[in-house]
């Protein structure tokens, strides 16, 4: 896993953001410059090849603000119990503890068929069904990340959900569902929170996959 530093002023609060699959730290380079971090440093997690986040003195923040999105939210879910970091708010958007579900996650066969299928065609046709109406925003920040990379990634969260024996991270204090989400199905997203003790902290907004206002939505 890589972690970008994208704002660092030696503040005891941390906004430690874990993107979705797919991604680097480019589509959120602004939000370095957001009020949401005026007083605080902002970190992004992606490429979840490996779940291994070294290189962080975690103790010297008082407070991590957590936002995982898609397939960010199972990354950040089996990484944050190993970091013992002071997790004050976790929120999820648009992804589940369980990512490749049929009732809890993405469908199996969808996931696997996207392993399966992949290339360059059928990634620009995945990131038309993410963004929706918001494609313009996403391409004008896009990831710059080779194909090779992305199939990786893809097999590496698939092996690692397969085995689902590791502890997760239960701290999440809300979860965002977005109502016309062609990744992770809504109605699974739903199943997935009512199983947890999170059920009553769900909002549920009009939007795809992908939100231009993400890491910050709701905020």
């Amino acid at each position: 896993m890589n972690i970008d530093f994208l704002r660092r002023k030696d503040s005891p609060t941390l906004e430690l953001f874990f993107a979705g699959w797919g991604m680097d730290s480019r589509p959120f380079a602004w939000a370095a410059e957001s009020p949401q971090v005026a007083d605080c440093d902002f970190a992004v997690c992606y490429d979840y090849t490996s779940l291994a986040l070294d290189g962080v003195d975690w103790r010297r923040y008082r407070e991590v603000r957590v936002r995982a999105w898609s397939l960010g939210v199972y990354a950040a879910s089996l990484v944050l119990p190993g970091l013992s970091c002071a997790v004050s708010t976790a929120v999820a958007i648009n992804g589940t503890l369980r990512p490749v579900d049929d009732e809890f996650g993405i469908p199996v066969a969808v996931y696997d068929a996207t392993i399966e299928q992949f290339s360059a065609e059928s990634l620009d046709r995945f990131n038309r069904r993410m963004c929706g109406a918001h494609k313009a925003v996403f391409e004008a920040r896009r990831p710059l990340r080779g194909v090779g990379s992305l199939l990786d990634e893809l097999r590496s969260i698939r092996a690692c959900a397969a085995e689902g024996a590791r502890p997760q991270f239960t701290g999440w204090t809300r979860a965002v569902l977005g109502k016309k989400d062609k990744i992770f199905p809504v109605a699974n997203q739903r199943r997935a929170w009512a199983e947890t003790p999170l059920a009553q902290a769900v909002l549920e907004l009009d939007e795809p996959h992908y939100m231009p206002d993400i890491p910050f939505v709701t905020a």
